[in-house]
């Protein structure tokens, strides 16, 4: 299992898919070996459930993912990670696993509701190595290399005029 987060949250409107970007976490800062992405298409509403646990946490009245993480919390149980077990394209697969009284559960679930519970609960979210070696996407540029493009670009920018259109 590959642990990883959520780096990015694309909310489209429309009949366009959201997509809910996941990055690999690096082992070390050293590590030369290019970062994987696995990228999951979701619907609107569930990529904002996952983007409201990021930005805002609970909300004034219980959201069914606030609610569902109350009722994991009355049953003396918590959850323990989340993973992302299975790809039949272009639907995935993913189970919440909860623990309590010495046991753990697995629950079958959309990786959309399995990342918002992940992220309100602080828990850790995994991708098994099969589903990130099909479905994954490999970045061999790092952050510096993309800080320095941009760099770039805003310097070619303000050497532009008008006349340039």
């Amino acid at each position: 299992m590959i642990r990883v987060d959520v780096e990015t949250i694309l909310m489209a409107g429309g009949p366009m898919p959201s997509v809910v970007v996941l990055r690999e976490r690096q082992a070390s800062e050293s590590d030369e070996a290019p970062s994987r992405s696995l990228s999951i298409q979701t619907g609107a509403f569930e990529a904002a459930a996952i983007g409201r646990g990021i930005d805002v946490g609970r909300s004034e009245r219980p959201l069914t993912h606030d609610i569902m993480l109350d009722a994991i919390d009355a049953l003396d149980a918590r959850v323990e990670r989340v993973e992302i077990t299975r790809v039949d394209a272009p639907v995935f697969y993913a189970s919440v696993v909860i623990s309590g009284s010495g046991a753990e559960h697995q629950l079958d679930a959309r990786p959309s509701d399995a990342i918002a519970l992940a992220v309100r609960s602080n828990a850790p979210i995994y991708v098994e190595d099969d589903v990130m070696n099909r479905a994954g996407t490999a970045s061999s540029a790092d952050a510096e290399d993309g800080e320095g493009e941009l760099e770039r670009f805003d310097r070619f920018v303000q050497t532009l005029s008008p006349d340039d259109f």
